[in-house]
């Protein structure tokens, strides 16, 4: 049965005192946060310049749709696009406890796997216009280790929509005001739709960034808990005493 990660009268600590479970959680096995991102996006990095590198096959161009065609490019949105990074970094600093957080890790883990699998088994590319980003300073690093390639489907959207799913039920279970949510979702939609911004993906990867998020949230949502750890075991305390408390029906 899916977790209830709802905020209101069930969130960790109340209106009154979220910014007090953040920093707790902030706290909450903070080594262990900081070195276990900096390994998992390690790895990451490590296999994905492998396989961009050094494809099997030859890569197939990803078609253009009327969608790219309208989407004109828009060198500011750069800093959006590698914004990712930090986003992506909130999430597991947000989890509650060990537990939750290893398990978390595994999630987004095999996420990127499955991305990095695709890229084995079916490489793709875009076309890009060789010159579109000349002359823009902001993109000399990315132009210098990251070619066309790997596109579909795109990782950036996938472990951004992910990430935004978990974030989205993180700010509900410490209780926040409304208006992080809101920031955390555009947020998200902005790092989306800044990979079409700068020429990095087409639609199509953007769409199997897309799926690929939704099915892995889908599936890690009947997993993970992101309450605080305490109120959880309270309420499945609760719904034990009550079954305990069942009246017993002659056969």
């Amino acid at each position: 049965m899916a977790s209830d990660d709802r905020g209101g009268d069930g969130a960790a600590t109340g209106r009154e005192t979220w910014w007090r479970e953040l920093v707790r959680r902030f706290a909450c096995c903070w080594l262990l946060k900081g070195l276990g991102t900096t390994v998992l996006m390690t790895l990451f990095f490590i296999a994905y310049f492998y396989l961009l590198n050094a494809p099997r096959d030859e890569p197939v161009v990803m078609p253009e749709t009327w969608i790219d065609h309208q989407v004109l490019f828009q060198p500011d949105f750069f800093y959006l696009y590698a914004s990712l990074w930090v986003y992506v970094s909130l999430v597991p600093a947000l989890m509650p406890d060990r537990t939750t957080l290893v398990r978390y890790g595994v999630a987004i883990s095999v996420l990127c796997l499955a991305g990095l699998a695709v890229f084995l088994a079916f490489p793709t590319s875009i076309e890009r216009d060789p010159g579109l980003w000349a002359g823009e300073p902001a993109f000399a690093w990315l132009a210098a280790v990251d070619s066309a390639g790997n596109a579909f489907p795109s990782l950036h959207v996938a472990t951004a929509l992910f990430s935004a799913f978990w974030m989205d039920r993180l700010i509900r279970a410490i209780g926040m005001p409304a208006f992080w949510r809101g920031l955390s979702a555009l947020w998200a939609l902005g790092i989306v739709y800044s990979t079409l911004a700068i020429g990095q993906h087409v639609v199509w990867d953007v769409v199997g960034g897309a799926m690929l998020a939704a099915a892995f949230a889908w599936i890690s949502a009947n997993r993970l808990s992101v309450r605080h750890p305490v109120e959880a075991r309270s309420e499945r305390g609760t719904s034990l005493s009550s079954i305990d408390r069942s009246p017993e029906v002659d056969p």
